[in-house]
């Protein structure tokens, strides 16, 4: 089972990231380089929660998961897998944010099962390139909110 897990400090304080995470707008595909504005679809939503699929291209064919995401609990967004051509349902993704004197301390895990196609990507994780993958990911998401307060 692949793990990620990252830490990073953030000059956006922990509301402004938690709220940025669960932004589902066309904005998403800005936040998030591996989320296409084509393959963003939010299918219901809630008080604390949403179902979306989000997808991209891969050399491996068009990525996709479908995710319920949950914010019930204060300083925490996840996303657990219902249903993806790549990850077994139950595979997640956790946010979480803390907030210190200069922002905010943000938390990042992927708990990835893969399947079907997903085992293509495998090797990576191992090879720590999963890891400075999410790692940038994760850079890229705080820059924008940063940069969009």
């Amino acid at each position: 089972m692949p793990t990620v897990n990252l830490t990073q400090e953030s000059s956006a304080t922990a509301e402004e990231v938690l709220t940025a995470a669960i932004d589902f707008s066309p904005r998403r595909a800005e936040m998030w380089p591996d989320v296409h504005v084509d393959h963003l679809q939010v299918h219901d939503t809630g008080d604390a929660w949403a179902e979306v699929t989000e997808g991209n291209p891969w050399p491996i064919g068009y990525v996709w998961e479908r995710l319920r995401y949950d914010w019930s609990e204060p300083g925490r967004v996840m996303g657990v897998v219902v249903d993806s051509n790549i990850f077994h349902s139950g595979s997640s993704w956790e946010i979480r944010a803390e907030s210190n004197e200069g922002g905010s301390v943000v938390e990042l895990t992927g708990i990835r099962h893969l399947k079907g196609k997903g085992w293509l990507v495998a090797p990576f994780f191992p090879l720590g390139s999963a890891k400075k993958t999410v790692a940038s990911h994760l850079r890229h998401f705080l820059e924008y909110v940063e940069s969009h307060r």
